[in-house]
This record gives C-alpha cells, structure tokens and sequence, in this order.
C-alpha cells in the first residue's frame, strides 16, 4: 500500500499510464480490505488523486489553445509556443529517466506513443537535436526512435548521425545518398569538383603535428572553409543544383563520421567500379577519400588496398607509409622508384593516389627549397608515369592486360624543364624576377599543354599570389610574368577554370593591410583582367555569378565591380545570349555601377547593353 500511495500521490499521476493508475488502486484497495483498522477515509484513492492533481500540463495547454485563437495568425503562435517548449526540453532532457517509459509494464505502450510522436516534424527535429548533443549518445530512448522514424523519413536521417549506428538505417541512408549522385553525376562532373578539391588540398606531415591533433577525432568542422566546401555552399543556392549538391555533402558527412561507415561506404563504391567500372563511383570514392584525410583520418591502408596492387606488398606498404606520414620518405621512395622503372611494374593506379600527386606537385613546384639532380629526377619520373601511363587491369582478377609507358621520358624531361623555372621564379626577387621570368616565359608555356605540369604550375602560381603580395604591393610589374601564365592555364586546360576563378575572387575579396589605396586598387585591377580573361575562354556565367556574389556580400569595392562589368562589355558584343544577359544585368543595372561612369565609351556601353536586354528580354523580365 505504501508504493502504490506513492504512486498516487505523483504530481499529476492521474494522467500518468492507465494501467499503472488501475495497479496502484487496485493494490490499495486489497490492502483496506484485509486491513480495516489501518484504513483511513482521508487516505482513499480518490482523495489522493484529487490532491496531487496539478494540472499544469492541462493549464498550459488551455493558455496555449486561446493564444492561437486570440493571435491573427494562430500558425504563429502555435509555432511560438511549440518554439518555447521545445528549447524547454532541450535544455532539461535527462536521459535517464526517459528508462522509465521502457520497464517490463510499459514498453508496448512506451514504443505506440513513440510511433504517434514521431508524426510530428517539430517533435522530430526534437529528437534530432537531442541526438546531437553528446551526453545523449547512448540514450535508449533516442536510439529506439531512429528505426521508427527510419521507416518513413529516411532523407531526415542522412543528417542525423545518431541514426548511422544502426547498420540497416546507414545502408539505407547510403542509398537514398548515393543513388541520386551516381545517376546526376555529369552534372557533378562539369563542376570538375574533384580537380577542384585536388588543386587545394593540404598537405600536413604527421611528424609536424602535436599529438593532440593527431588524436582528434574527424569531425565536420572547417569543411566550409575549404575550397570544396564553399563551392558546395554556393551551388546549394542555385535552385537547380541544391538538391544534388546537398545529397553531395551528406554523403561527405557519412563516409567520414568514423572509421566504419568510411569503410562501408568505401567498399560500396569499390564494388560498383569493379563490376561496372563506374567513372562516378571512382570520382566519388576520391572526393571522400580526401575529405577523410581532410578531417584528420588516416585512411592510408584503405586506399592502397583498393590499387589492385596484391602482388606487390613491398610497393603497397611503402606507399601506405608515405601516405600515412604525408612526406616522401627517402627510403620508401627509393623503393617506389625503383618498382616503376622495371620491367614489372606495380598497377599505376598505386602512385596515382591525389594525395601522393599533390606532394609530388608541391615538391617539384611549390616549394623554394632546391632539389637534388637524384630527387629531382625521382619525382619527375614518377610524375610523369603517373599522368601518362596508359594501363588496362582486369578487375576481377587485378592482372594487366595492357601496359603503354612510351611517352613518360619525354613529360618526364618537360616536367624537369618546367620545374627549374619555377624553381628559379620562387627563390628570385626584385626586378631580376621580372627579367628572368620573360625569358623563361615562352618555354614554360610551352610545357602547359600537359596537365600535370599545368596542375603543378597552379599549385606553384597559388603559392606565390600568397606569399609575394608584399613585393607585388612595391612593384606591380613583377606580378605580369604570373599573370600570363594564369591566363594561358585558363586557356589550355579547362578542367583547372573554376580553381582559377576561386583563387582569384579569394584575392579580390581579401584585405590588403599595409597597401596604399591606389596601389591596392591596381593590384585588383589586374585580378579583374585575369576574370575577365577567364571569360573570354568561355567560363562566362561562373565568373560573372562570382562577382555578383563579392559584390552582393561586401567582399570587393564598388570601383572594381564597375572595372569588371566595363571591361566584360567591352570585348562583348551583340547578339547577346539571353543567358548572358540575364546573368549580367543585375551589376549593370545596379545605380551605384552605373553612376560612377568616368568615360562616354563606358556610358555608351552599358547604355547600349540596356537597350538590348529591354529589346529582347525586357517584357519577360516584366512578366
């Protein structure tokens, strides 16, 4: 009897479970019988209830029901009062009690209600919060709430991590991922996301890290600081590319929340690029294999096992060591070298690892620091077999059946060539740079028409934009020489455009400490012409949207917008493509471009512009 008043005497206990109500009355009521001496009329049941009855719940939801009746917009109000109740919840949700709804008694009951509240999208984002909240990883009630929601809301549970534990749920949130990236990904492709990502990855050694940094676990934080993740952000707002660039990230996300769902995603896209040979499955499994690596991962095991390299575990685990430590390692690639210059040589797929290219890149580009004949002749041959080498294997039993290195000495020697020039351009200053570089100008674009050497040079030319700013701010004609070969970068490789236009709008769009106005206003100007330049190529509607954007966010002065809309019309003339027009029209039109105008041929040129868009596209713009 003692437990079952207890029972009664809960604050509001008569709209706890029936069940447990009738238990408690029930156990009451025997123990009276067999007792009467010991009964008291002020301790029955119904006296009991009346007393803990508070009705606070009931009481705020009468408050609640005549809000949305008073307020002209009762949705509002609801959504107010749902608001304040939700971060109530949040803020004071105890794992451990939520056990109770579980117990022998109450379980078949506790999941029902569970199913019923699941219906409600605010409870749900609820739950997803609360999921996200570290304290609440092992939460038996959270976690019993994913399969259920799993079974009609599963495109919720792809940003859910909670829900991933659960090998069914992932495996089907994979699916619902990956299947529409796998059929939309030409549209991915003409992105050239992959290069994208490539051209400004990050190399950092393990031997340069503190151990708390190589302990961290992955995490999401700084994807939309990287190149990749801002473009992913801007794509999100094009209505046309949001869904399949947000299906994009959530993939990222999975495959990198840890070590397992990267495995099983990985192994998801190894089985579709041997059974099908699946171009999109192998640029997918590249972009999450660097963005693992991004996120602190060690996934360097993982890769070179899928380089259909089994018979050759002396190469395999040189290159993983090289991988997992970020540096070419003298010995390991020795080894490597060695391996490729005989006569049975490993699958070239080995060295083609993004990350062991962007090290080779940067070593033979990048960096000052001087090579030996010996190393310089290591890298460059591993190089050039890299990005020339024509191979067939069969994938189902990893054997060559094609092999055609013939033209690796020839890039091999450009790639030497190519990389004592910009050798010689990283460690000159002054006006000797500017003398030396057009001497070595033509040779050097000369060698551009080979991608490897034009990626090395991009990865070369994003170095010095970034650590030469001070002697351009002296001297803007040593910034010339560089200026050319960006432009003939765009106009040799089409692939390498959208880092060109990232890496140059990031430079329009930083503060220049320390640079005088006017100085600092031509050093953007020749930043304009390189944009403008990228047009002329054919990259037109990026460019255009990207100035739009620097310019719609504060990130570049009105005089450099105004530069940029003059000199695009100026090498453009009628008949405009309407969507060329429509793309440009929101700068030209904007008053605070088209009142500064210093010249009558700039004038003339917006207002020959304005007259067309109003012929062609004036009264659609109206309707």
């Amino acid at each position: 009897p003692d437990e079952a008043l207890e029972e009664l005497r809960k604050p509001d206990a008569i709209l706890e479970n029936p069940e447990k109500i009738a238990k408690a009355i029930e156990a009451l009521s025997t123990s009276r019988d067999g007792n009467d001496e010991n009964y008291s009329d002020s301790e029955n049941a119904a006296a009991v209830l009346t007393e803990s009855y508070q009705g606070a719940i009931e009481f705020l939801f009468e408050i609640g029901t005549w809000l949305t009746y008073i307020d002209e917009n009762p949705q509002q109000a609801r959504d107010i009062i749902e608001s304040v109740v939700m971060e109530t919840i949040l803020q004071n949700y105890d794992r451990t009690k939520t056990l109770k709804f579980f117990d022998s008694g109450n379980a078949y009951e506790a999941v029902k209600w569970q199913s019923l509240l699941i219906q409600s999208a605010r409870w749900r984002q609820t739950i997803y919060e609360l999921a996200q909240q570290p304290r609440n990883e092992d939460c038996v009630f959270l976690s019993l709430a994913m399969p259920l929601i799993a079974d009609n809301f599963i495109d919720e549970l792809v940003s859910v991590p909670m829900a991933w534990g659960t090998l069914e749920i992932y495996l089907n949130c994979v699916n619902y991922t990956l299947r529409p990236l796998l059929d939309n990904f030409p549209q991915i492709m003409d992105d050239d996301l992959f290069f994208l990502d490539m051209v400004f990855m990050k190399v950092q050694s393990t031997s340069s890290s503190s151990p708390q940094q190589q302990s961290q676990p992955s995490t999401q934080h700084g994807f939309q600081e990287t190149a990749l993740g801002r473009y992913i952000v801007e794509m999100q707002a094009d209505p046309g590319k949001k869904k399949i660039y947000e299906h994009l990230k959530h993939f990222l996300d999975m495959g990198c929340h840890s070590e397992a769902t990267y495995l099983m995603l990985q192994s998801v896209l190894q089985c579709l690029i041997r059974r099908r040979n699946d171009t999109a499955a192998r640029h997918l499994s590249l972009l999450l294999e660097s963005e693992a690596r991004r996120r602190g991962c060690d996934v360097s095991r993982y890769s070179v096992y899928f380089c259909y390299a089994k018979n050759y575990p002396t190469e395999v685990m040189a290159m993983r060591n090289i991988l997992a430590e970020q540096t070419l390692n003298n010995p390991e690639l020795e080894t490597i070298y060695t391996a490729y210059m005989g006569d049975v040589p490993p699958p070239v797929s080995l060295i083609r690892q993004p990350l062991f290219i962007v090290m080779l890149a940067d070593a033979l580009f990048a960096n000052p620091e001087r090579l030996l004949n010996e190393q310089l002749e290591c890298y460059a041959y591993l190089y050039a077999y890299a990005s020339v080498t024509i191979e067939e294997i069969d994938l189902s039993t990893e054997g060559r059946l094609e092999l055609d290195r013939s033209d690796v000495a020839k890039v091999s020697s450009d790639i030497m060539e190519a990389s004592r020039i910009c050798k010689h351009w990283n460690t000159t200053t002054g006006s000797a740079v500017s003398l030396r570089a057009f001497r070595d100008l033509p040779t050097l674009l000369q060698c551009l028409r080979h991608r490897s050497i034009a990626f090395g040079v991009f990865r070369f030319l994003w170095a010095i934009f970034r650590s030469k700013r001070v002697e351009f701010e002296l001297n803007l004609e040593t910034m010339k020489p560089y200026c050319i070969v960006v432009n003939e970068l765009a106009s040799l490789n089409p692939y390498l455009r959208p880092a060109i236009l990232f890496f140059v709008s990031e430079l329009l769009g930083s503060q220049m400490e320390g640079m005088e106005d006017l100085s600092q206003l031509e050093y953007k100007k020749m930043l304009v012409g390189l944009l403008v330049h990228l047009t002329t190529c054919g990259y037109v509607l990026p460019t255009i949207k990207k100035m739009h954007l620097l310019f719609e966010r504060n990130h570049v002065d009105v005089s450099i917008v105004r530069h940029f809309v003059t000199e695009l019309l100026s090498i453009a003339s009628p008949p405009y493509h309407p969507e060329f027009m429509k793309a440009i029209h929101p700068l030209v039109s904007h008053p605070d471009i088209t009142d500064g105008l210093q010249t009558q041929l700039h004038t003339d040129l917006v207002k020959d512009f304005m007259a067309h868009f109003e012929d062609e596209l004036g009264s659609d713009e109206m309707n």
